[in-house]
C-alpha cells in the first residue's frame, strides 16, 4: 500500500513521533510516494494551532493528521475534534507529554466513528488502529432511476412511519446538533466536503423500514437521505428515498426516485450496511442506527469508517453471534448502536427509556 508524508512547518518532537510511525508502516511492507502516485492514505503533519488540510482528489484516500501538544489541556477532547474537521481527516493523533510510559507520550484518537480514546505511544498500535481505515472501501456510490411507481411519488404507510419515528428520535435526544464547520472552516472548504462525499448536510443517525414493491425488486427498502435531520423528513425523493438493491461490487445503492427528486439526494452512507442486514436476515422490517448505547451489548472490536463494505460486513457479523439477529441491538465500538426490530415500533418499544446518551469510550 502507497502513502505520502505531508509536513506543515518544523516541529522536531511531531515529526520524531512521525518518523517512528513511518518506520513501522515501512517495516510491514508499505511504500512512501508522491501524493500524485496513486496512493491510498496521507499522514498530514500539522500544527494545532493552525492545522493545514490535505485535498484528496477523492475519498478513497483516507488522511491522518498528527499533532503534538506540550501539555494536556483541560479541553483536550474539544481541541482534538476541532483539529479532526479544521484538517478534513479520517482521524487526528494528538500526542501529549506522559511521564509514566517509556516513549514519553499519550496518543488520543479522535475519528468522527470511534470518537475520542487514547492509549501510550507505540508505533505498533498505531499502525493497527490506522491500517484497518486506511485499507477499508467506500460503498456509497448512488445511482439515481426514475422508476419508482406512481402510487409512492407522495407518500405511503410506511414513510408516515418514517417521519413519525424520525421525530421520535430527536424527542429521545439522540439526534445530537450537527458539528459547527462554519465556526472553523470557509464556506469554500465546506462545500469541498460536501460534494467529495455527495453530501448537502452534516447530521447523524438514521433510520429504515422495509416495503414490498415487487416491480422494483425482493429487497426494497426506504431510508433516510445523507445530512438530512431526522426530525424532519418529508418529501420523498429529497429527506428519504427508496432502495431497490445495492451493486456490491462497484459500492453503490441502487435508488428508485420519483420525477421530481432532488438530483442532488443521496441515501444515507450506511445503506451498505442496512441492505446486508436485510439480504441476510429477511426477518428484519426495520433498522434504526443512533449514537448512543444499551447495557450488555455486543459490539464490535474495530470500527471501520462509516459508509465502507467492512463496517457493513462487521455489523452482519456481529448479529451473527447474537441469539436473535431479526430483533435485538448490536454496538458499533465508541460510535453507536444499530438496532433491528420487525418493525420500527417494536424496536421504539424495546429502546424507549433505555439509551444511555453517553456513549462509553473504549480503548
Amino acid at each position: 500500500m502507497k502513502f505520502s508524508v505531508v509536513k506543515h512547518g518544523v516541529k522536531p518532537k511531531r515529526d520524531k513521533i512521525a518518523e517512528k510511525i513511518v518506520q513501522k508502516f515501512i517495516e510491514h511492507g508499505h511504500e512512501m510516494a508522491s501524493p500524485e502516485n496513486n496512493i491510498r492514505f496521507v499522514l498530514n503533519l500539522i500544527d494545532v494551532e493552525a492545522p493545514k488540510f490535505f485535498r484528496r482528489r477523492s475519498q478513497s484516500i483516507f488522511v491522518f493528521s498528527i499533532v503534538t501538544l506540550e501539555n494536556p489541556e483541560k479541553d483536550l477532547r474539544s481541541i482534538c475534534y476541532t483539529t479532526l474537521v479544521r484538517s478534513l481527516s479520517n482521524m487526528v493523533l494528538c500526542a501529549v507529554p506522559s511521564n509514566s510510559h517509556d516513549n514519553g507520550y499519550e496518543i488520543y484518537f479522535t475519528t468522527p466513528e470511534t470518537g475520542f480514546y487514547h492509549y501510550p505511544f507505540d508505533p505498533e498500535y498505531v499502525y493497527q488502529q490506522i491500517m484497518p481505515i486506511a485499507g477499508s472501501h467506500f460503498a456509497m456510490g448512488n445511482v439515481l432511476t426514475t422508476d419508482l411507481p406512481s402510487r409512492y411519488w407522495k407518500t405511503s404507510p410506511v414513510v408516515e412511519k418514517l417521519k413519525k419515528f424520525g421525530k421520535e428520535l430527536d424527542k429521545l435526544g439522540v439526534l445530537p446538533s450537527p458539528f459547527p464547520l462554519r465556526e472553523f472552516l470557509s464556506e469554500e472548504d465546506i462545500q469541498h466536503i460536501y460534494e467529495l462525499f455527495e453530501m448537502k448536510g452534516l447530521s447523524w443517525g438514521n433510520l429504515s423500514a422495509r416495503e414490498s414493491i415487487p416491480e422494483l425488486g425482493e429487497t426494497t427498502f426506504w431510508m433516510s437521505a445523507r445530512g438530512v435531520n431526522k426530525a424532519k423528513i418529508s418529501d420523498i425523493g429529497k429527506d428519504i428515498l427508496l432502495v431497490k438493491g445495492f451493486d456490491f461490487e462497484q459500492g453503490k445503492a441502487l435508488v428508485s426516485v420519483p420525477p421530481d427528486h432532488d438530483p442532488k439526494a443521496r441515501v444515507s452512507v450506511d445503506t451498505v450496511e442496512h441492505s446486508l442486514l436485510y439480504r441476510t436476515y429477511p426477518d428484519i422490517g426495520a433498522i434504526v442506527h443512533v449514537h448512543a448505547w444499551l447495557e450488555d451489548v455486543l459490539y464490535t472490536r474495530q470500527i471501520y469508517p462509516c459508509g465502507t463494505r467492512e463496517l457493513g460486513e462487521a455489523v452482519v457479523d456481529l448479529f451473527r453471534q447474537t441469539d436473535n439477529p431479526s430483533r435485538t441491538a448490536v454496538g458499533l465500538k465508541n460510535h453507536g448502536l444499530t438496532i433491528t426490530g420487525p418493525s420500527l415500533e417494536d424496536i421504539f418499544d424495546r429502546i424507549s427509556g433505555k439509551l444511555l446518551l453517553e456513549v462509553p469510550m473504549i480503548s
